[in-house]
């Protein structure tokens, strides 16, 4: 575009750590130009063949896909509305700003490969690019979203059953017949919203620090998932208790039984899945700006030479590290 492009240093925490008003809940986009263009194409695939990522033929991404040896992700990396209207059958969405920032929860296993796909060979071969100075194996491929590749459907794992779920209209009387001890694994900050009247919070990294007595004595687990309640009950068992039971904490509501809230409670040291610099700061605490910032700012500086070993960014003259074969 002809138009300078300025980055605005420390976001919008920058912005109001500088003492000017945001604007929240904005619904307006951008107007965008449905139309690819040539130099848009071209500029984009400069920027990819700079690096090491790849174009791929249907045939050569389908040699990765069927590699039994390698994972490799399939993603489409359009807006969210783009791939509901039509994508590739099995590829999974992740809109390419998003994949870059959160890469992790998307790419959960180390050294996978990564396909990218879109519609108009821009936003795929630029976030091709960047993913690949991050350290990943990553390609596009001809034809995107439409390109002939075959992806298996991938079987749903389910966590083995160790808890047995006690439905709401039962709940009660189960309760008032066996009281058992009530353990609430909900996340601390949805458990300080509210919770079953005398639960105990915990989490499964502390599972281990409850005085639990071994043996029959029933325990019921109090989630907002199953795999949570699950996996829990696996620790659970491990550990020697016998009789675990759990319910969704919707079901204890319907059921009519006391709830509670302790907006203190579990102390903020305690509440180690939230981390409260980081999801402060979004509701206009500017401490837990600054104290988020110091803390991004200050990652590159925690990094070992191997961690930093990984990525491939280029040097400050522009020239690009070496390219490596996939």
């Amino acid at each position: 575009m002809p138009n300078p492009v300025i980055a605005l240093e420390n976001g919008t925490q920058g912005w109001a750590l500088a003492g000017l008003s945001l604007e929240h809940d904005s619904r307006r986009k951008a107007a965008a130009d449905p139309h690819a263009h040539a130099a848009d194409r071209e500029a984009a695939q400069r920027l990819a063949r700079s690096t090491g990522a790849r174009h791929l033929t249907p045939t050569q991404a389908q040699a990765w896909i069927d590699d039994v040896d390698r994972t490799t992700y399939v993603l489409d990396v359009r807006s969210a509305e783009e791939f509901a209207a039509g994508t590739l059958k099995g590829a999974t969405h992740a809109p390419g700003g998003q994949l870059l920032q959160a890469t992790d929860q998307t790419i959960g296993v180390r050294h996978a490969r990564v396909l990218l796909l879109d519609d108009e060979a821009i936003r795929a071969p630029v976030i091709a690019a960047w993913l690949w100075r991050l350290g990943f194996d990553t390609a596009t491929v001809e034809g995107g979203i439409h390109a002939p590749l075959k992806i298996a459907a991938q079987p749903h794992r389910s966590i083995a059953n160790h808890a047995t779920r006690i439905a709401a209209p039962l709940l009660a009387d189960w309760v008032r017949t066996h009281t058992p001890r009530v353990l609430d694994v909900q996340p601390s900050a949805q458990y300080r919203k509210q919770h079953a009247a005398g639960a105990e919070w915990t989490i499964r990294p502390r599972l281990h620090r409850l005085a639990l007595p071994t043996g029959d004595q029933p325990l019921l687990l109090i989630a907002g998932d199953t795999d949570t309640a699950q996996l829990a009950a696996i620790d659970l068992a491990e550990a020697g208790h016998s009789t675990i039971t759990w319910a969704h904490i919707d079901d204890w509501m319907a059921s009519g039984l006391p709830i509670e809230r302790t907006p203190q409670l579990p102390s903020d040291a305690e509440s180690i899945d939230y981390l409260f610099f980081v999801h402060d700061r979004h509701d206009g605490n500017l401490d837990a700006a600054r104290r988020y910032l110091e803390w991004e700012t200050g990652l590159i500086a925690q990094c070992s030479e191997h961690e930093l070993s990984g990525f491939r960014l280029p040097s400050i003259d522009g020239a690009q590290p070496p390219t490596q074969s996939a």
